[in-house]
């Protein structure tokens, strides 16, 4: 996401604050020896500093963080790092415009990456929104937590993590022909919700204060109250239902855990209900979530065929994940043994990932430009139209095609259409 397009979000990102909510996603965790995402501690550490929040910040935005803290222990940023460590979700197009500052990597001045239609919706969800309460509530890890309660404590069965009646249709079915399109086991990845309400809950706030700082009931009881009463009285936040705490979908799996606690829980998929929202704004909302859930279960496929494991490093290392997560999710959607998209729908899928490509070329987080998006997009497109009708590729050797054409996929120049991906696709079959 290019920040400097973000107008509502000037002042946040001038305090220069790193704000200590970074996880990355699956590749950089796998390329740092884990088949399972993870973050490092390193890029979710604050600012050593009597206040983890800049000086420029505000008064009032210093006695928040000293009033919503005061029941945690001293080392409650590095216990909330350590938390982060163990697991690894996608980074929100919020994560990424709260948390980093665009860095020169990966030559980014040879890459056309500008402000996309999400950039815009991004903005107008924060418009209302107190930069200061919100870098606390970042600080404190808080635009996290329905994430969190989703993975360690959701359940399909749980009515608090039920889709909702609007999406359950569409998800649903999308995700039992994702599970019987591939060849690998999905049959047991859940399928859930996860929703910004629960900051509203005392209990369910003071349940991930727990997790995450180790608080005793009584400390974590009152800082979820501190928490709860933010959440429902600050302005813009919506009493939990504004997108910023649910603005992403992801893919869990705790395959080669060995923390006792992690390692127990089942593989999941997750779509927060903000992301829904954004694809509903965006004009997504029929094939949108049918394009993000090939992505996500494409993670799965990922994870079962040990598919992280690459010589790249950083933001390298997790683009090539994310492009082939892009590329399968598109193969499947458009495959006649998928979903079968018609030709119109094809366009709107690579609308999909366009729209969620950002341009933090220096973050471990990076997930590709726009163009890049839509090219690994549009290859998926072409590798099914040129492809067999009735069979299906092994997901093995798709990737081993994905690998090869990859150096071609991120070119700064790098063509967008599936028509433009045709003949290449052709050559590799």
């Amino acid at each position: 996401m290019k920040l400097t397009k973000a107008p509502a979000l000037v002042a946040a990102l001038s305090l220069s604050v790193s704000v200590a909510l970074t996880s990355t996603t699956a590749a950089q965790a796998a390329n740092a020896g884990s088949p399972s995402a993870r973050a490092t501690a390193s890029a979710v550490t604050a600012p050593a500093a009597a206040s983890p929040l800049p000086a420029a910040t505000s008064d009032a935005a210093q006695q928040l963080l000293a009033r919503l803290t005061a029941k945690l222990p001293a080392d409650w940023k590095d216990r909330q790092a350590a938390t982060f460590a163990r697991l690894g979700i996608e980074r929100s197009p919020v994560r990424d415009v709260v948390d980093a500052r665009v860095a020169e990597a990966i030559n980014p001045g040879d890459y056309v990456c500008g402000p996309t239609k999400l950039d815009a919706y991004v903005d107008s969800i924060l418009s209302d929104v107190d930069m200061n309460t919100l870098l606390v509530l970042a600080l404190l890890g808080v635009l996290d937590f329905p994430t969190y309660e989703a993975i360690y404590y959701g359940s399909p069965k749980d009515p608090g993590f039920a889709l909702t009646p609007a999406s359950a249709s569409v998800l649903s079915s999308s995700f039992g022909y994702a599970q019987r399109f591939w060849d690998v086991k999905l049959d047991d990845v859940q399928l859930m919700a996860m929703h910004g309400a629960m900051l509203t809950d005392v209990d369910r706030v003071a349940r991930i204060v727990a997790l995450l700082y180790g608080t005793s009931p009584s400390d974590s009881v009152d800082t979820a109250r501190e928490i709860v009463k933010l959440v429902r009285t600050g302005a813009g936040l919506d009493r939990g239902r504004n997108p910023i705490f649910t603005l992403n979908a992801f893919a869990f799996s705790a395959q080669g855990e060995t923390d006792p606690v992690v390692s127990r829980l089942p593989d999941k998929l997750v779509f927060g209900d903000g992301i829904l929202d954004a694809l509903r704004a965006l004009g997504l909302k029929q094939v949108g979530p049918k394009a993000v859930m090939g992505h996500e279960m494409a993670h799965h496929v990922q994870y079962e065929d040990n598919l992280f494991q690459s010589e790249l490093t950083g933001p390298e290392a997790t683009r090539r994940t994310e492009l082939m997560a892009d590329s399968f999710g598109a193969y499947f959607a458009t495959h006649k043994k998928g979903l079968g998209l018609n030709a119109n729908q094809l366009l709107l899928v690579q609308d999909t990932f366009y729209d969620v490509g950002d341009c933090q070329f220096a973050s471990n987080g990076h997930h590709g430009t726009p163009n890049q998006r839509r090219a690994a997009a549009s290859w998926g497109v072409a590798t099914a139209a040129t492809g067999d009708q009735v069979k299906v590729l092994p997901s093995l050797r798709l990737a081993a095609r994905f690998d090869r054409i990859l150096p071609k996929l991120v070119a700064p120049d790098v063509p967008t259409t599936p028509n433009a991906w045709r003949q290449v696709a052709k050559d590799a079959a």
